[in-house]
């Protein structure tokens, strides 16, 4: 089933069809066949056995591009077992499937494609934040767009589709009995509360703006939303600026299942710790100009003030 499913993607012309060796349709003595010196000699398709000529004219053209190694019988016998209907509307070969160039990840690609499915929150993020669905899409690429760590990619997602177990969820099903924010201990405890709403994450995000996002160049003329803070901002050069976000959401997640109260020097320690370890591993990759792209307004202001 997968295969016939790549092949409606790759080849909507059905080339395979024409292929002469292997081919399931074309046999000899009840079997399919592959000359190795035929192929060798790029007659690969039924088109390549020159059909509007006859035998003894194709076969002399052939030898005389070089074929050895065979004789009339054999040629005229491979002709003769190809059926008529893959003789004639041949299609145009300009575009071949190099099934070469295709890796593992090209057909897991085919293969998720047939099966990809809208995300069960996607109409609740269009209807919360007012996007429409190229926005909504644009919103669960970010997490991989800028942030390497797959744990911070999972959270992300975990955000988007609310699927995090706060204190309100975890109620509801009987694994704690007070639903309250861990931070405030007093409104409940909402995905929503507890990454933007309740007091200590409000001025957490306030003195991240006031410290260190309005000092990034693309930046300086905005504020943070809450719908740059849940989704993310959708601006030109916002890179940085959505990876500092989703780092900070992290942050603050950590903090909640620790009990602890956020800090932005500790968050400042992290961030500078992640600036470090990107710096050593793009530079392993020999990526360095991708690592100053990302991180440029950083160094000019946060780094240079320190």
């Amino acid at each position: 089933m997968w295969r016939s499913n790549i092949r409606e993607i790759v080849d909507p012309n059905n080339v395979y069809k024409y292929v002469i060796w292997n081919n399931k349709e074309i046999k000899i003595d009840g079997k399919s066949v592959f000359y190795k010196h035929y192929f060798n000699m790029n007659i690969k398709y039924t088109n390549d056995l020159l059909f509007d000529k006859s035998n003894i004219e194709s076969f002399n053209v052939l030898r005389s591009e070089g074929l050895t190694r065979s004789n009339f019988l054999v040629w005229g016998g491979l002709r003769q077992s190809i059926p008529l209907k893959l003789r004639v509307n041949i299609p145009n070969f300009k575009v071949i499937l190099d099934l070469e160039s295709l890796k593992c990840h090209d057909y897991y690609c085919f293969l998720i494609k047939q099966k990809l499915e809208k995300p069960s929150k996607w109409v609740k993020l269009n209807n919360e934040f007012s996007l429409d669905d190229k926005q909504v899409s644009e919103a669960f690429l970010l997490p991989v767009k800028v942030a390497n760590k797959l744990y911070l990619r999972s959270f992300q997602y975990k955000v988007l589709n609310s699927v995090l177990f706060t204190n309100d969820r975890l109620c509801k099903i009987g694994y704690i009995s007070n639903p309250n924010c861990t931070f405030c201990h007093q409104l409940t405890e909402t995905i929503s509360h507890i990454l933007f709403g309740c007091s200590f994450s409000n001025s957490f995000w306030h003195e991240v703006n006031e410290k260190i996002l309005s000092k990034i160049k693309s930046c300086r003329s905005l504020s943070l939303t809450y719908c740059d803070a849940i989704v993310g901002s959708f601006e030109e050069e916002m890179d940085l600026f959505n990876y500092i976000v989703i780092l900070g959401k992290s942050f603050l997640w950590t903090c909640r299942c620790k009990e602890i109260l956020p800090s932005l020097n500790h968050f400042l320690r992290i961030l500078a710790t992640k600036y470090e370890t990107e710096k050593h591993i793009y530079f392993k990759l020999n990526k360095m100009n991708l690592f100053k792209e990302k991180w440029k307004f950083f160094e000019e202001t946060i780094l240079s003030n320190n």
